[in-house]
């Protein structure tokens, strides 16, 4: 029922909803029963008796949607620690109303900040490499072959979008309203923020597997830093796993096995998109090259 205290009376004696909390125009739903709050006031869901934080504020408290006050760039920043450290602050927005456009724009930021950094390591890379300051002399010599890393960079960006785009997949069930499930696809775009600052553990690990920690004595140090140099770069993507199943689990918890099926389905998409877009796309570009090349 109804909280009451979310009501007052007129000198008429007439019942009225508290004009402190407007009534909602947009259809958002409760945190605990999905219920749609349209059209209620106060802060009580009608069907489960529970306060719900929709009635209380019906708006997204994802930075990314107040960038015209706070900026582009201290939006996006501040939706990126948001969105990679607070997984369940934003799962909650998922019953508030998300503006599509404005999640796509945000997934687009992040592929661009992420092929930004991903260029700008490759430079690095080569800037140190001829100057034998890498450890890995294999790996310099590599470095003097241009193209295999120019290549990756090209590619970089349709895996990239390919990536970011196959969660939404697993969120596109028939039997969820179509609001909540606009909304939870629009979330999995935030939930890919960790592609943001995704080449600094990949700095990292690269480093410390190129400090040789196989030459140290002591295996209780060398085995701790090569399994922290390869498990490294792994860290954002599991924070992004985890905040797509902190999704499911607010909008699915009586469909366990969808749940289930997203989290051995997406890593596995992802991997077979990695296969695709390196392995199938360059060896097909290759043997076309190699076919024009004997046909001329």
């Amino acid at each position: 029922m109804p909280d009451e205290s979310s009501e007052s009376i007129n000198p008429t004696g007439d019942v009225r909803a508290d004009t402190s909390n407007p009534s909602v125009a947009l259809d958002v739903y409760c945190h605990e029963c999905g219920y749609n709050l349209r059209g209620l006031t106060g802060t009580r869901c009608p069907e489960c008796g529970k306060d719900s934080p929709a009635l209380a504020n019906a708006e997204p408290n994802i930075p990314w949607v107040h960038r015209a006050r706070l900026g582009n760039l201290w939006a996006f920043t501040k939706t990126v620690l948001f969105a990679s450290f607070r997984p369940r602050k934003l799962s909650q927005n998922v019953f508030l109303h998300i503006d599509f456009c404005e999640a796509k724009r945000f997934r687009r930021w992040v592929i661009a900040v992420t092929m930004f950094w991903m260029i700008g390591l490759t430079a690095f890379l080569y800037a140190i490499g001829p100057n034998n300051r890498l450890y890995d002399r294999e790996f310099a010599e590599l470095l003097k072959l241009y193209w295999p890393m120019a290549l990756g960079n090209v590619l970089m960006l349709p895996f990239l979008l390919l990536a970011t785009g196959i969660p939404s997949l697993f969120f596109d069930y028939r039997d969820l309203p179509v609001s909540l499930r606009n909304n939870a696809i629009a979330l999995s775009y935030y939930c890919c923020a960790p592609l943001a600052w995704w080449p600094l553990p990949v700095i990292g690990g690269v480093g410390l597997l190129m400090s040789d920690p196989m030459s140290i004595e002591n295996d209780m140090i060398a085995i701790p830093l090569i399994i922290a140099g390869a498990l490294l770069p792994l860290m954002p993507i599991a924070i992004w796993s985890f905040s797509l199943l902190r999704l499911a689990s607010r909008i699915m918890s009586d469909h366990q096995l969808r749940i289930i099926w997203m989290a051995a389905g997406i890593p596995l998409l992802w991997l077979l998109s990695v296969l695709l877009v390196f392995g199938l796309i360059p060896m097909a570009g290759f043997y076309v090259w190699v076919l024009i090349d004997a046909l001329s």
